[in-house]
């Protein structure tokens, strides 16, 4: 008998501790996990709402509506008065959910003061209105480089950030969708796989970052010695490692260039020799310490950009890497990430789309405190970054970002894929000597970066006149 309590004792303490470890479980997903689970488009709650509550509205920076409900014989219908220009970021909430519209669905049916507000629908008969949103987006500037990419009918992406705060203030991808009529659509959109109007280029496109990539060559080169900003490379138009030639864009021979102005004329013989100085492993450790091989915290579904070279490369991949060709790709985000750490002095923010949530009265809830995402390169050498970056828009590539009055810093880029036409690319800031505004460009298959380039000078150019 006294084996046999102990035995039952010990059963006893068995199934306490599975108790325990499930309860601990269970404390960690509400803690941790809620947000995941809620957002989660297969939970079939997220299409689940009271009926009798106006969702909550989806506002722009300056209170412009992106997303509102109206009642339609005697039910709430969402409205998208932008159309299609903020398809990819607030989303949609159709037959089933994106954006915003997913990732705050139950922040937009819920009530403040909710008992008051019950109360007084039962006895006076007012509306059910629930929370909104305020983002930190510019509808004026989201529409503006819609504009432009969808009046060319160019496929591509733009991220526009703060650099001191990481406020996205836009994000466009095209081609794109009305979020009204997505459900009677939905089949055509799914089907077009060449136009993928479905998918947000600007955080799940990934791209060879072309010759932006050689911002991060220069990083590389810079913390493993300082002294190699005077290094002079004699340019003929093309540079021979062993069996493997490359050529700068056109032919064209640079003559004596330094770093600065390498960056400046977007010279590859400079940095592929740059690389053969310094080898893999900087170049690795500058990639990866700008974010590349790991995901940076965002609201929306985001890509890893991948860096996949490894630390003994052939030499023929070192050098195609330090130039932005080979297998590495990118998404835009990250590159306005980079821009705009840059222009911080070193230190990259999260990027963010959410400034607060308000309740029916406008009042604030709850607000967005930005936060570091962390400091990839020391003050000193974000400067002579900047120096760099520019001349090469007052004196190099990135000319059609040139704005009239305004110091302007950016890098083009022309990456070569398996697709056809090269795609083009603008990565950079304004102003340069006060940032508020970092982004990134990728326009597909239109040759060099001299359209990513002309739209970034547009880009910057509003903004200014807006503030």
């Amino acid at each position: 008998m006294k084996e046999l309590h102990k035995r039952i004792g010990h059963i006893l303490w068995v199934f306490a501790v599975l108790f325990a470890i499930m309860g601990g479980y269970l404390v960690y997903v509400a803690a941790f996990e809620a947000d995941d689970f809620i957002a989660n488009p297969f939970n079939a709650r997220v299409n689940i709402g009271d009926e009798g509550v106006k969702r909550g509205s989806i506002y722009d920076a300056n209170g412009v509506i992106i997303v509102e409900s109206v009642a339609v014989d005697g039910a709430y219908v969402r409205r998208y008065p932008l159309g299609p220009v903020f398809a990819h970021t607030a989303g949609h909430s159709g037959m089933s959910k994106a954006g915003l519209e997913l990732t705050r669905n139950f922040t937009m049916y819920q009530l403040r003061w909710e008992l008051v507000q019950r109360a007084r629908h039962a006895i006076f008969g007012d509306e059910l209105v629930a929370n909104s949103i305020v983002t930190t987006f510019d509808a004026s500037l989201q529409q503006m480089i819609f504009d432009y990419l969808d009046g060319t009918n160019s496929r591509g992406a733009v991220a526009v950030i703060n650099p001191s705060t990481g406020a996205v203030l836009a994000m466009v991808s095209t081609p794109s969708f009305h979020p009204e009529y997505i459900g009677e659509n939905w089949g055509e959109l799914v089907a077009d796989r060449a136009a993928s109007p479905l998918i947000n280029r600007a955080t799940q496109g990934l791209y060879p970052p072309g010759s932006t990539f050689k911002i991060i060559t220069a990083m590389a080169a810079l913390e493993q010695d300082p002294a190699l900003l005077d290094f002079v490379f004699e340019c003929t138009g093309h540079a021979t490692f062993g069996a493997n030639t490359i050529q700068c864009w056109g032919g064209t021979a640079h003559g004596r260039v330094n770093m600065t102005r390498a960056m400046a004329v977007s010279c590859n013989g400079y940095f592929a020799v740059l690389a053969e100085k310094i080898g893999a492993q900087p170049i690795i450790d500058a990639a990866e310490g700008v974010f590349f091989n790991s995901t940076i915290p965002f609201e929306l579904a985001n890509n890893d950009s991948q860096f996949p070279m490894s630390v003994e490369p052939t030499m023929s991949e070192l050098i195609e890497t330090a130039i932005g060709q080979g297998r590495t790709t990118t998404t835009p985000l990250n590159m306005a990430v980079l821009a705009g750490a840059i222009a911080n002095g070193g230190v990259a923010m999260e990027p963010y789309m959410v400034d607060r949530v308000i309740n029916a009265a406008g009042n604030t809830i709850n607000a967005t405190s930005p936060r570091m995402l962390g400091r990839v390169m020391p003050p000193e050498m974000s400067v002579v970054l900047d120096q760099m970056l520019i001349e090469a828009v007052a004196d190099g590539t990135g000319t059609p970002a040139a704005v009239a009055g305004l110091q302007t810093a950016g890098k083009t880029g022309t990456a070569q894929n398996e697709t056809g036409v090269d795609h083009s690319w603008f990565v950079g800031y304004a102003t340069a000597d006060s940032p508020t505004v970092a982004l990134a460009i990728i326009i597909e298959n239109t040759g060099g970066g001299t359209r990513a380039s002309r739209l970034a000078g547009r880009i910057f150019e509003h903004m200014m006149i807006d503030q």
